[in-house]
């Protein structure tokens, strides 16, 4: 008989048994759920862009038969900036119009990253962030529905077809290479460019974005406010009127409607 010793174990077969996910791969399995079905069809999405840039067309067309509205609204609209000291966009024009390497520049950002940066946040926030898209695109539609009510209701001519502004496009040649769809000359006010700049800041910052890009986008507004001005595309109450567009859409799609209460109302005696 062979004896054993208390210090030898014998081995014991161990069924292989799948370790259970840890409490962050499980909510991270959640959220992976929830965001796949928060992030709606992307043909829906692309209708929506279609159907915003028809609209967009027929506004445009109606516009253009108010030149003379526009060209009044524009002459009023530098009156009260000059009463109220606020037209800076004829110093910076010209300032501007001065140095062709950096007007140049500026005509390129103006024509290509209104367009090319609201594009790119919204696909980061339909791929990354598919919780925060819906608001962030309902907030981006009120922004082009408000512009074009105002666009509609009273057309301004921008400073560049004033006298003693120079049309910056024009001069370096950047309008006529741009390839986008054509522009609204009568709707400076307010200003869209500006608008979505600041629709980019506040969806980026309210989806949690790294600092790099929070930084990013805040200058790209600054960029925008700046090159807007400088490029006599825009008035100064243009850019005012443009972040207020965007505050108020964001306000708006962010807000609840109030419940409706299904309670019978209890009569007294």
């Amino acid at each position: 008989m062979v004896s054993r010793t208390d210090d030898e174990t014998l081995p014991v077969a161990v069924a292989d048994v799948p370790a259970r996910p840890s409490a962050r791969e499980r909510v991270a399995s959640r959220a992976a759920k929830v965001s796949k079905a928060n992030r709606p069809m992307l043909l829906g999405e692309i209708a929506v862009i279609v159907a915003l840039v028809f609209l967009y067309d027929r506004v445009r067309d109606v516009a253009t038969t108010r030149a003379a509205m526009a060209y009044r609204d524009a002459r009023w609209l530098l009156d009260v900036e000059a009463r109220l000291h606020l037209n800076f966009e004829g110093p910076l024009n010209r300032w501007l119009s001065a140095h062709w390497d950096v007007q140049w520049l500026a005509s390129w950002y103006y024509q290509l990253m209104h367009l090319s940066v609201t594009l790119v946040v919204l696909v980061w926030l339909y791929v990354q962030r598919p919780q925060s898209y819906r608001t962030a695109r309902n907030a981006l539609i009120a922004v082009n529905v408000l512009g074009l009510v105002v666009f509609w209701l009273r057309p301004v001519a921008p400073p560049r077809l004033l006298p003693g502004f120079v049309d910056s496009g024009l001069v370096t040649g950047v309008a006529e290479h741009a390839t986008h769809v054509a522009p609204n000359v009568y709707a400076a006010m307010p200003s869209l460019h500006v608008g979505w700049a600041v629709w980019v800041v506040l969806q980026v910052w309210a989806a949690g974005a790294a600092r790099w890009m929070k930084a990013l986008v805040a200058l790209h507004v600054v960029l925008t406010v700046v090159v807007v001005l400088a490029t006599a595309n825009h008035y100064l109450l243009d850019v005012v009127a443009g972040v207020a567009v965007a505050t108020l859409a964001a306000y708006l799609v962010r807000t609840p409607l109030p419940a409706r209460s299904h309670q019978r109302p209890q009569l007294t005696t």
